[in-house]
């Protein structure tokens, strides 16, 4: 069943990139996130702004879609209220479905994660077996539709040691996160892993995370490469050099 599903969506992806006269054969991405996804005022280009130029530069033209949110988690308003914007469940048929996307890109757990107070044993503001629910309710509605998606795995947080107990409670939501890319077989940008192998070379990773949680435009870059890599692989092209 998985195998027919990844054929399908194989074979959307191929006929959306065919050029056809009369058809706009630009590949549409929508970057569906939290204010990581979402423009950023102290950063000059976020990632979805650096993902087409990639692409570009390996023949993919695409129309970009930036859907990020700042204080968006997975799930609704009424899941949990501490950010009173409208959540991924809220705007997800406005917001990516409606859009009729080639490609999603799914940015989702740092909000989710996120314990408000000082306990480190306290709640997260969206439980894991929700967020759980709520990706796999995108992830299955977007390749029902023979959609390609893209999931990110969350930043780690680069907070002072005694708070880092975030960063902790983070790692289960990027784990899950993981386990569902290989579920349901999607395409996979790590970012935790990204920024932890950034440090082991680097012996640091704080620097591209000015106020702990935002990256800044290295960081982003960063993210970009890897997004950027996951949808040419998934649609048969080398990576970039």
């Amino acid at each position: 069943m998985k195998f027919f599903r990844q054929l399908f969506i194989c074979l959307s992806l191929f006929f959306s990139l065919v050029s056809e006269a009369g058809h706009d054969d630009r590949l549409k991405i929508v970057f569906f996130g939290d204010s990581i996804t979402a423009l950023w005022p102290t950063v000059d280009s976020v990632f979805a702004q650096r993902v087409p130029e990639l692409l570009a530069n390996q023949g993919i033209n695409c129309e970009p879609i930036i859907a990020g949110v700042g204080g968006s988690h997975s799930g609704t308003l009424a899941d949990n209220d501490f950010a009173k914007v409208a959540h991924a469940r809220d705007r997800f048929e406005t917001d990516v479905l409606n859009r009729h996307p080639d490609v999603v890109v799914i940015g989702f757990g740092t909000n989710d994660a996120y314990i408000d107070g000082d306990d480190p044993n306290g709640q997260s503001r969206i439980a894991l077996e929700k967020f759980e629910a709520n990706l796999k309710f995108m992830i299955t509605a977007l390749q029902d539709r023979g959609i390609l998606v893209i999931l990110r795995t969350p930043c780690p947080f680069a907070f002072p040691e005694e708070r880092m107990y975030q960063d902790r409670r983070l790692y289960d939501y990027v784990k899950m996160v993981r386990g569902l890319s290989e579920q349901y077989n999607t395409g996979l940008s790590d970012n935790y892993k990204l920024f932890k192998d950034y440090a082991s070379k680097h012996n640091a990773y704080a620097n591209l995370f000015p106020d702990g949680v935002h990256p800044n435009d290295e960081g982003h870059a960063l993210i970009a490469k890897s997004v950027a890599e996951e949808i040419l692989r998934h649609i048969n092209i080398n990576t970039i050099d």
